[in-house]
């Protein structure tokens, strides 16, 4: 082959290789992304909780409940750095009685998951400035603390690594955030139900919440979910007088196996951008390379081919005679006769 053929399969093999460089360090970033069309439900489940049923004013205990959270994103007022979530949380009885109900408008960062000002983010229809982590952790999650933003509280809490486990067939990492008791309202409600003796008082309402998180590191997908909820009203005193709800919320098992399923499915992606494709890249181009160097330094050792030999150009067999008085002249030898056949050979 010409030494031009291998210029080409070297100049390919060098562009195949900056894409294999490329490919992690920019085009990943760029693709690698939380969706714009978000689309989710997950369900969590308690057991034997207990809860305030306000129609009668009393606790109900042995109460079993279902939190269905819906996650849907705004498209429209998501961009190529934000994405914007619609979300509404709704906690359910056995008997499909209604405890209580939220809903969350947020917005946050396509690359590093956290909260982002923008797009007229609320909670519970109110404005609201969200800050920290919400609903997602960053791609490649680290063992490290995180800020993760609570709706209830309506503050950002320190959500702290506690370890590796397996879970679903994943690797996860364990998160815990604590939210100590914080008054999130106030309630105006008979006095006998805080122990007074007014009619009516104004009783506070308080919110406590230890949350823990199992993580899939490499595509920030919360796998499992754990609530440890309580909400109280209190007295004059600061003395806890009724459950509101006393509950311990966790994922149920189909819910996991469905974030397990969006974990995998997001690492594949991420896999297939920062690993398989450099690396076939990268082999491919250095195959290229090679075989194109071999080329040009087999055919620069080989030389140039020997001029092509006329008819008229051939050399005389006949040596000059003995008997000649005139001296043989080597001049006559024709340009391409020996020498040019002797590189012909080589």
């Amino acid at each position: 082959m010409r030494p031009t053929s291998g210029a080409i399969l070297v100049a390919a093999g060098a562009f195949l290789i900056v894409g294999a460089v490329a490919t992690p360090l920019i085009v990943a970033p760029a693709l690698v992304k939380v969706p714009l069309d978000q689309s989710s439900v997950t369900v969590s489940e308690a057991q034997n909780a207990t809860v305030l049923d306000f129609s009668t004013l009393s606790e109900r205990s042995g109460v079993n409940l279902t939190a269905h959270r819906a996650v849907r994103g705004d498209v429209n007022d998501g961009n190529a750095d934000r994405a914007v979530f619609n979300v509404g949380v709704r906690v359910i009885d056995d008997a499909d009685k209604e405890i209580t109900v939220s809903t969350d408008r947020v917005a946050l960062d396509r690359r590093t998951a956290e909260a982002v000002a923008c797009c007229a983010e609320d909670i519970n229809g109110a404005p609201f400035k969200h800050e920290g982590l919400t609903y997602t952790f960053p791609f490649g999650t680290e063992k490290k603390t995180y800020q993760y933003f609570d709706n209830t509280a309506r503050k950002a809490y320190p959500a702290k690594y506690l370890g590796t486990e397996k879970l679903q067939g994943l690797t996860v990492y364990k998160f815990e955030m604590t939210a100590e008791p914080v008054q999130i309202s106030e309630i105006d409600v008979p006095g006998s139900l805080v122990g007074s003796a007014e009619p009516t008082v104004t009783a506070g309402r308080y919110y406590a919440n230890t949350r823990t998180l199992w993580v899939e590191p490499d595509s920030g997908v919360i796998v499992k979910g754990q609530e440890k909820q309580l909400q109280t009203l209190r007295d004059a005193t600061g003395t806890d007088k009724v459950k509101i709800i006393d509950a311990t919320l966790i994922f149920n098992e189909e819910t996991q196996k469905q974030q397990a399923k969006a974990a995998k499915d997001a690492r594949g992606q991420i896999n297939l951008l920062t690993r398989t494709v450099p690396i076939a890249l990268g082999v491919l181009g250095l195959l290229l390379v090679l075989l194109g160097m071999f080329i040009i330094i087999r055919a620069t050792r080989r030389g140039p081919s020997g001029a092509p030999v006329r008819s008229g150009d051939q050399p005389t067999t006949e040596l000059p005679s003995q008997r000649s008085a005139e001296p043989a002249d080597d001049s006559t030898t024709p340009a391409g006769g020996r020498h040019a056949v002797e590189r012909s050979e080589s």
